[in-house]
């Protein structure tokens, strides 16, 4: 699996994160849905990677996931920036996996920045 973060999408991350500390995750939340099937992406900061996370390539460096997660992703995949919207979107050639890809630190606090 491949990873391609856009420049502008680089750019978004950047002020996102700031001096936080951790690696990038691509979590797969299931919170608040009835089943492991009905859930969303977002990125997400970790301190140490868990027994069951791998890791695949990406232009920022390794990426984060858990390895049951990957079964919902195709195998090149990028994340861009809608300056519109200020969201960041997770997508492939064939679909949209989330148009407003949230991003969370360590504790799993959402970072929502003033300035776009």
């Amino acid at each position: 699996m491949n990873l391609t973060f856009t420049p502008a999408a680089i750019r978004r991350i950047e002020l996102l994160r700031g001096y936080l500390p951790g690696r990038l995750h691509l979590d797969y939340s299931t919170e608040g849905c009835v089943c492991e099937n009905s859930g969303i992406f977002r990125l997400r900061l970790v301190t140490e990677p868990t027994s069951e996370d791998i890791e695949f390539t990406s232009n920022l460096g390794p990426i984060l996931i858990k390895k049951w997660t990957a079964v919902f992703l195709e195998e090149a995949l990028t994340i861009d920036f809608n300056p519109k919207t200020t969201a960041l979107i997770l997508k492939s050639t064939g679909q949209y996996y989330n148009q407003n890809l949230l991003f969370a630190d360590t504790a799993g606090n959402f970072i929502y920045p003033n300035i776009t």
